[in-house]
């Protein structure tokens, strides 16, 4: 029996992956918590199918059920949209000669199950750098409207849940990865019957998502679906990728430790293998995250890179709120382009981004606020002790950060 909802989850997607019947809940189970976790981690339409394997007393209320039933529904219908309207605009793509490459869930899916149980909450192409704006002219025509554009990729929307990111660079600038991705169009390969189109290598594409994974894991944090990810596709690739090369990449981008202890949980919530002191603290901090992390660990995380021990904490602290309402100009050239290289302008841009934030995301940068004022040494410093237990010692994959 599991007696935590949280880890109830996972065992009903373990099941569907096994093919297996789910363990019982434990008596008591509350299931409008195993509920609300499963969509928070945005898995409740995957973890229906395991909830049709239980036996019929030990269903979940009837509304909850039906909660679950709707999302699966709704998961369907949102990957055909997605699959239609992303065929389209990749061959369109091909036609205009804009070199492409997808990335993350539209390329995943179908090393699952069935291809709805990965449901993305957008879809996410990369473009060469030269063209993103070529590709963008092409969206309007589509129905799409552009809702930010500049940093590391230019979001478009489109009714009703169809979400695309046109990426100019596959991972932010400020992660490094030893250089790994700075030139991933010179190892991918040109899709079949297309001209510009492009997959990465099996390799490529799994160090991708370690990239992605620890970006968000090291940053808000991250969910039980990335974990799934990377099971998922060990086992779809197992006698067809070149592991040895994927663990020299892993070396190259500083991240063999911590793809290993990734893995290990992966063993642990998947494979019923046992775990240890750093799986269970792994597990416990993913399992309290999210989809996507949180604004509190997110502001723990960027505290660790720059906290000094021997360093007034307080002095600290006010020179991080500064940095984080008043970025430098690393951060600013990719929001606000037209800033690049006239850091008279940085005034302007502050005043931009500012208004920018409060009008579209008042709660949320308040938030952000209040948990840089609210967070204290002790948490920091165990912060800095578990990424570090993780396997991301000095976080390197990361450019340095200074106050």
């Amino acid at each position: 029996m599991i007696r935590d909802e949280k880890y109830y989850v996972v065992e009903l997607l373990a099941a569907v992956l096994k093919d297996r019947q789910p363990r019982p809940p434990a008596p008591g189970c509350d299931w409008d918590v195993v509920y609300r976790e499963a969509r928070r981690h945005s898995v409740a339409g995957m973890a229906d199918y395991g909830l049709e394997k239980l036996a019929e007393e030990e269903q979940p209320p009837q509304l909850v059920r039906q909660s679950f039933r709707q999302a699966r529904l709704t998961g369907i219908a949102k990957e055909a949209t997605q699959h239609v309207t992303v065929t389209e605009l990749l061959k369109t793509l091909d036609e205009q000669g804009i070199r492409a490459l997808p990335l993350k869930g539209f390329v995943l899916k179908y090393a699952y199950p069935r291809p709805d149980m990965r449901l993305m909450a957008d879809v996410d192409i990369l473009v060469d750098d030269a063209n993103t704006k070529a590709g963008g002219k092409i969206l309007p025509s589509s129905g799409f409207s552009c809702e930010h554009e500049g940093g590391n990729h230019d979001a478009y929307y489109r009714k009703p849940y169809m979400n695309l990111e046109i990426h100019r660079n596959i991972l932010p600038e400020k992660y490094t990865f030893g250089g790994y991705f700075d030139h991933v169009f010179n190892r991918a390969v040109l899709k079949e019957g297309t001209q510009c189109i492009y997959a990465m290598t099996l390799e490529d594409f799994y160090l991708y998502m370690v990239a992605h994974l620890t970006k968000h894991y090291a940053q808000g944090g991250t969910g039980i679906r990335s974990i799934m990810d990377l099971w998922v596709y060990r086992r779809y690739y197992r006698d067809t990728a070149d592991w040895q090369a994927i663990d020299r990449g892993l070396e190259v981008m500083g991240l063999k430790t911590f793809g290993e202890n990734l893995m290990r949980l992966a063993g642990v919530w998947f494979d019923s293998q046992p775990g240890d002191a750093v799986t269970d603290a792994m597990g416990r901090f993913i399992l309290g995250n999210g989809t996507y992390g949180t604004t509190q660990n997110m502001e723990l995380s960027a505290f660790t890179k720059v906290y000094d021990p021997q360093a007034d904490f307080q002095t600290v602290q006010r020179r991080y709120l500064w940095r984080t309402l008043f970025p430098g100009m690393d951060h600013m050239r990719q929001v606000f382009p037209w800033v690049a290289g006239r850091p008279a302008l940085l005034p302007a841009a502050w005043v931009m981004r500012g208004a920018r934030a409060l009008l579209k995301r008042p709660k949320r940068t308040l938030h952000r606020v209040q948990a840089v004022r609210s967070t204290t040494e002790d948490e920091v410093a165990k912060a800095k002790m578990f990424y570090a237990q993780s396997g991301l010692q000095e976080l390197n994959h990361e450019k340095k950060s200074h106050l």
